[in-house]
């Protein structure tokens, strides 16, 4: 018995990844009936409508990561100016000098 060579495939993310999924199914509904049975080809459609779904749920999982990110980072850098201007307004009173407004 001879093994099987398996073919390499590029490696998809994201919205290339959910394109070929779309366009796999679109061969799929093309082909009905001619290679593979209506339930096989049911079976198929609904394993890359879930596997878009799964896909599309990460991408905003890690959007929302990275929003939360930035909102973080804002706040920090409000924080900080904040602390600075609290700074700079005691430094002027006690020298004197007219504060920040």
């Amino acid at each position: 018995m001879q093994p099987i060579e398996i073919p390499k495939f590029p490696i998809l993310r994201g919205e290339e990844a959910i394109e070929a999924l779309y366009d796999f199914i679109n061969e799929l509904k093309e082909g009905r009936g001619k290679e593979l049975t209506d339930k096989q080809t049911n079976a198929l459609v609904k394993l890359a409508e879930e596997l878009i779904s799964s896909i599309e749920a990460e991408t905003q999982f890690h959007a929302s990561d990275a929003l939360n990110e930035e909102i973080h980072f804002m706040d920090q850098l409000k924080k900080t100016v904040m602390k600075w201007l609290c700074e700079m307004r005691a430094i002027e009173n006690v020298n004197g000098r007219k504060g920040i407004r």
